[in-house]
């Protein structure tokens, strides 16, 4: 396999390593789901104490790179350049690097000796390069600068960058298990069920739907916008499912509408936790944002649900919602015209409800019976493999 001039990529674990002796797990999850996402790339990985390594070679390495961009569990990764852990053998690599690199301006110098038996210190690192580099002309100054070189020396191997970029953050996909998402058409549930996933939840999407035929559905901008979700987890799964039976059922509920069929939701979603080995519902539901986003609302809907509800967009506003929409490529996607289901409920919903109502208002409908029911209807769609 070629290497790409030598060049190759460090990713840094960040917040994996708050994880304590079980460390390694998570670790593990995220070697996975590299292998996973660079699937059909040519690269060899190796998993080290404190980074992951990955040398692609050189037809695969500005894709191996962009994928990078698109992966939770790494809080930072560099394009690299490696040299043998001796002080002049690091500053002819570092010399080259700096006089191979884009851009004008003086470079400051970070250096990290992380082994401590080797006989230079960081310091001297600096001392040695910055002389090197004068001798070069290159101009090197610790504050006013406008580029950077990172050397991290480990007992056998150096580690020479000059590309940083930030990661996603987060946790591995996979490692806090899987959720059940709420996942309409509009704006907010996709970006709730991103940052799920940032907190390392696998999604299983459920889709309510207006359509006579589930394949309407699938082949909507739900199925575009779950496309582009798998961007960041390519495993997933999606429940597409008709809510006919609901609205026969909820025929006379008047103002209770719109929140019997938020209730029809979660007991749907609920339903389906045991199947999906999952205990954890999340929504793209804030607060005080619509009407059935009362703090009262909010309340009544969940009344018995026996799951973690997670709300992860109630403290943001509607601008910063968007703002991450627009971050995670789902936005323009989303605000295209789609026959909601919640937008053909009742006009005027009830914004102060009452939970005993509510349970009234259920068990007339026999909710549990069309929950079932649903169920049994709908059009399981996988990708990947789990």
């Amino acid at each position: 396999m070629k290497n790409a001039g030598g060049k190759i990529i460090v990713a840094k674990f960040g917040e994996l390593w708050l994880r304590g002796k079980n460390r390694s797990d998570y670790i593990s999850i995220l070697v996975g789901n590299i292998n996973m996402k660079l699937s059909g790339e040519r690269f060899v990985l190796d998993k080290l104490y404190d980074r992951i390594v990955i040398r692609p070679d050189e037809k695969s390495f500005e894709s191996v790179l962009q994928k990078m961009s698109t992966l939770f569990g790494i809080s930072a990764y560099e394009v690299t350049k490696e040299s043998a852990p001796k002080l002049q053998a690091i500053v002819k690599e570092s010399i080259r690097a700096m006089e191979d690199a884009k851009g004008k301006g003086a470079f400051r110098i970070n250096a990290h000796r992380a082994h401590k038996q080797h006989k230079f210190n960081s310091e001297k690192i600096v001392a040695e390069l910055a002389g090197a580099a004068e001798k070069k002309g290159i101009k090197v100054s610790p504050k006013k600068y406008s580029r950077e070189i990172n050397i991290s020396v480990t007992k056998d191997i150096a580690y020479i960058s000059m590309q940083r970029f930030k990661g996603l953050g987060g946790l591995p996909v996979g490692s806090s298990g899987r959720c059940i998402v709420l996942f309409s058409g509009g704006i907010d549930s996709p970006v709730a069920a991103w940052l799920a996933m940032k907190r390392g939840l696998e999604p299983v999407y459920v889709h309510m739907h207006a359509f006579p035929k589930n394949e309407d559905s699938q082949n909507s901008k739900i199925g575009s916008l779950i496309g582009m979700l798998s961007k960041y987890h390519e495993r997933h799964k999606a429940y597409y499912i008709p809510t006919h039976r609901f609205q026969m059922a909820a025929l006379g509920s008047g103002r209770y509408e719109l929140l019997m069929l938020k209730r029809f939701m979660l007991k749907t979603a609920e339903k389906l936790l045991e199947k999906e080995e999952s205990s954890m519902i999340v929504t793209g539901e804030s607060l005080g944002q619509v009407a059935s986003q009362t703090q009262a609302n909010l309340f009544a809907e969940e009344q018995g649900i026996k799951a973690s509800l997670i709300r992860p967009l109630v403290c943001f506003d509607k601008s910063e919602i968007v703002a991450l929409a627009k971050g995670i490529g789902t936005f323009d996607e989303s605000v295209k015209p789609y026959r909601d289901v919640c937008s053909i409920s009742a006009r005027h919903p009830v914004i102060n409800s009452d939970p005993e109502t509510v349970l009234k208002i259920e068990k007339r409908m026999k909710l549990d019976s069309v929950v079932s029911s649903a169920i049994k209807s709908a059009k399981i769609v996988e990708s990947g493999v789990r």
